[in-house]
Order: structure tokens, then sequence, then C-alpha cells
């Protein structure tokens, strides 16, 4: 009797060793995240989308990731989110000062300082506006409960709200309506063209 029962132990043993030697299977780096994101389309060897890493534009739109990590989901999301829109609103602000300094460039550093002023007035007074179009394409939560969003702005946007102001501005009562203010604004639809790569109108 006790042959068998100390043979039916040492088989529990063999059995007990054997399944502790089989692979267990890895967790997900991130199920909540892979989840909302409906799966593992995009992630990197370390687990993050390559949107974190590098956002990168495109022909259609500027992107950028803002990532904040609260006390609760709701609010990481909503701060990641704002951070995102404060860098896209420092994109714009880079943008209106590339415009001018082509066109002060172009048409030398004393012309139509007035115009150039208004011009730089309107567009951050109309900045806001334009970033009502920005929208979050996609987001990512880390293991530690990080939360990325990736936001996205068009281009058209932007460079159709600038020649707007260029209009605006030199069609405004603050300069006559004559052949220097008409080469003028000209001259600022050719800088916003330069700056995004598309021909001036």
């Amino acid at each position: 009797m006790k042959l068998i029962v100390i043979g039916a132990l040492l088989a529990l043993m063999v059995l007990a060793g054997c399944a502790s030697t089989e692979p267990q299977a890895e967790a997900p780096v991130n199920p909540t995240a892979e989840e909302q994101l409906g799966g593992e389309v995009g992630l990197n060897d370390v687990g993050m989308p390559d949107w974190v890493f590098s956002p990168g534009p495109d022909d259609e739109n500027h992107y950028v990731v803002g990532y904040a990590m609260m006390a609760n989901r709701m609010n990481s999301m909503r701060r990641a989110q704002a951070e995102a829109r404060n860098i896209m609103a420092e994109w714009v602000s880079t943008v209106v000062d590339e415009v001018i300094t082509t066109y002060t460039n172009d048409a030398g550093e004393g012309a139509n300082r007035q115009a150039v002023d208004a011009f730089e007035t309107v567009s951050r007074q109309r900045a806001q506006a334009v970033l009502s179009g920005v929208q979050q394409e996609d987001m990512w939560v880390d293991a530690d409960g990080g939360v990325y969003v990736l936001m996205s702005l068009p281009i058209e946007n932007i460079e159709n709200d600038l020649l707007s102001v260029v209009d605006e501005t030199f069609t405004s009562d603050i300069f006559d309506r004559n052949d220097a203010a008409e080469a003028a604004n000209q001259m600022m639809n050719d800088a916003i063209a330069k700056y995004f790569g598309t021909p001036a109108v």
C-alpha cells in the first residue's frame, strides 16, 4: 500500500514539474490602450504607437502629440488634449512669424510696416477660431496610466485663414486702395504660398 501511495506522489510531482516548464502566455503590453485602439496595429517594439515618437505632418494635416498623467483617465485625456492644443497654437504662431519674415525679406524692412502689424494682430486674434478645427485622431495609454493623444489640424484651414486675413488687412479703411497696397497684398499672398508650398493666386 505504501508503494502505491509513494508511486502516486511521485507521478503527481512529475506532472507538476512538467506543467511549470510550459511557457506562460505573455500579458498584453497595454490591454486598455489596445482595446481603445482596436488591437496592436501601429504599435512598435516597446508597445507605443509610432506617432508618439514622430507624429509628423503629411500633405493635408499638421499633427501634434499631447501627454498627461492625472488622477484618473478622463482628467488625463482632457489635460493631454489641452497640451496638444497649446502645441498646435505655438505652431500657428510660428507660421505667422515665418510668413511675416518672408514678406519683410522680400518687401524690405520698412515696407508697409503698418500692414505687417495689422496682419500679425488679426492673425493672432483669429488663431483661436482656427484651432477649433483641431481634431483628435488617436489615443494611447501607457502602462502607468499616462495618456497620449494625437491631434491634427488641416493645413488648408490655417492657409485659407491667413489669406483671408491678408484680404481683410489690405482692404480695410487704414489703407488707401492704390497700386502700392495691391502690390503689398500680392506680396503677402506670395509669402503665404512660399511657406505652404502652394502656388500664389
